[in-house]
């Protein structure tokens, strides 16, 4: 016990003892200034020195701007801004490399690299060089669904459209059903809609080369091809489509299907450069 109090006792007095902190000139070793303080005190100053440091730092954060940097403190509806501008530099990166396909399509179709022949080729030689656009990726079983309906009904059309002339193209119905708005320019409305029933095949309306094949959260997927003498048609509303950008397809091949939904609307165009057709003057109505 006696041991134990005489180490508490130097333990004690060592705090108590003064000590001397002097400040000196290197070269003269004058002394320019002291301070003369115990271990306790040294610790006490110490302590409320971190206290006051501390408080002035939380006073600054709490206090001013800087606030923001902490990831808690983040404003809501800038995190939301800053999502929305990334899904938007996404979709518009998308969209200009969907472009750049589009007119390097329809460049080679221009120059003569393309061929529009009526025929079934597989598009996978000729665009071997091009990049392989990817759409949703599908599942295992909506894949091999996909390739047994387009086989299926890869050629259901009827009946054989009459060889045309290059400037008298005959073009078919690209899905069954009744025409539910017409075309009109005044109302800007650059097309047709045929309502049609719940998974209806959609066909070429004549032979050419898939300029486009791509989704729009507002129209669904939509499709564009290029036919002989600069006629393009335009397929939009589909649910599922088969075809990619360069694919050779041939009249009244299955290109897409609609929706299971009862009311199926297919937007149908056709344009001959800039300048939009109506519809119901060159294809062959049922």
């Amino acid at each position: 016990m006696s041991m134990n109090r005489g180490n508490n006792i130097s333990f004690l007095q060592r705090l108590r003892m003064r000590y001397k902190i002097s400040v000196l000139n290197e070269n003269t070793l004058e002394e320019l200034l002291h301070w003369r303080v115990t271990a306790l005190r040294f610790v006490f100053w110490s302590a409320a020195t971190l206290l006051v440091i501390l408080a002035l730092f939380s006073v600054l954060i709490i206090a001013t701007p800087l606030r923001n940097l902490l990831p808690e403190n983040v404003d809501v509806g800038l995190r939301k801004e800053v999502v929305r501008q990334a899904i938007v530099i996404d979709s518009l990166t998308e969209e200009v490399s969907l472009r750049q396909a589009y007119i390097s399509t329809f460049r080679d179709v221009v120059m003569g690299n393309i061929t529009i022949a009526d025929t079934t080729l597989l598009s996978d030689s000729l665009l071997a060089h091009k990049r392989d656009e990817k759409l949703i990726e599908k599942s295992e079983k909506e894949a091999l669904f996909c390739e047994e309906y387009e086989q299926t009904e890869k050629y259901n059309i009827a009946s054989v459209t009459p060889d045309a002339t290059p400037n008298n193209l005959v073009f078919i119905k690209p899905v069954k059903g009744i025409i539910a708005d017409e075309f009109s320019q005044v109302k800007n409305h650059l097309g047709i809609d045929i309502r049609t029933e719940a998974g209806t095949a959609v066909l070429t309306a004549y032979k050419g080369v898939v300029l486009f094949a791509g989704y729009n959260p507002q129209e669904g997927y939509i499709v564009q091809v290029i036919h002989p003498n600069n006629y393009i048609s335009v397929y939009k509303g589909a649910e599922m489509i088969f075809k990619k950008s360069g694919d050779i397809v041939k009249t009244g091949e299955v290109i897409a299907a609609m929706g299971e939904k009862a009311d199926n609307v297919l937007h149908f165009e056709l344009w001959s450069g800039m300048q939009a057709l109506d519809p119901t003057q060159y294809i062959v109505l049922e």
